[in-house]
């Protein structure tokens, strides 16, 4: 992966991320839905979102996830990040 990409990939993590906390009306542990997540970080590819998704949870910044991210909460870690 070029620098480029890596850069574009945390550009979108972070975008989900903050999406995700807004969901989740900035409570730690609370559970977001998908499609509210994707709708809000404009991501439309569940491909693309899975894989972001994927490396947010590696980062230990989402968890708890369903088997295909349908549902999945922000930890409090995830928090502090979505609003550095």
């Amino acid at each position: 992966m070029s620098r480029e990409e890596s850069l574009k990939l945390e550009e979108l993590a972070r975008r989900v991320l903050q999406a995700a906390a807004v969901e989740a009306y900035g409570r730690p542990e609370a559970y977001v839905a998908r499609e509210q997540v994707m709708g809000r970080a404009n991501i439309a590819e569940q491909a693309t979102f899975s894989s972001l998704a994927r490396y947010l949870e590696n980062k230990g910044w989402i968890a708890r996830s369903t088997a295909d991210y349908g549902a999945f909460m922000i930890t409090a870690e995830g928090l502090r990040q979505a609003t550095d």
